[in-house]
């Protein structure tokens, strides 16, 4: 059985969640299943609509984005998923509040693997803040990074990495 993923983007309110799967993906993205090719050598990520001439490798599994947090729409994350058909790979922005680490159990509990980038200092917040509701300690479950909101393409560059990786070690 191959293993799943789960790319988690956390942080306050308006720390650049969104902003995150906009750089990653190169346009506004909205909710949903989608389809993505990559370019291995360049690490770009195109979605299924995009100019089929540039792209190589294909990433045959859907992958689900959830651009916006569940927390802040005040959805359960356990009633938007088909149990029987969970995606292989889900990108997915977390609110920084005790609600998110319940989504974040959601997905430990599945057997997802945890690769989670922490937006602190998030893009509006003035300075660092301590992980006073203890998030860090889903890292025993995957991978915790702590990286800055106010640099979007660097933290999207270590995802895209750390995603072909896990795909290519995991085909």
């Amino acid at each position: 059985m191959k293993k799943k993923l789960a790319i988690l983007i956390l942080g306050n309110r308006n720390s650049g969640k969104s902003n995150t799967f906009y750089e990653f993906f190169g346009r506004v993205i909205k909710t949903g299943h989608k389809k993505i090719r990559f370019n291995k050598d360049e690490i770009k990520l195109f979605l299924k609509n995009s100019s089929f001439e540039e792209m190589n490798q294909e990433v045959t599994d859907d992958v689900f984005v959830r651009n916006s947090s569940f927390e802040e729409f005040g959805d359960n994350v356990e009633d938007y998923f088909d149990e029987n058909n969970l995606p292989k790979i889900i990108l997915c922005a977390v609110q920084y509040k005790e609600k998110g680490i319940k989504t974040i159990e959601y997905f430990k509990d599945r057997g997802y693997y945890l690769y989670i980038q922490w937006l602190n200092p998030g893009f509006k917040d003035s300075k660092e803040y301590e992980d006073f509701l203890n998030f860090n300690e889903f890292s025993e479950y995957g991978e915790f990074h702590k990286v800055s909101g106010k640099e979007k393409k660097l933290r999207t560059s270590q995802i895209k990495t750390f995603l072909l990786n896990f795909i290519a070690n995991n085909q």
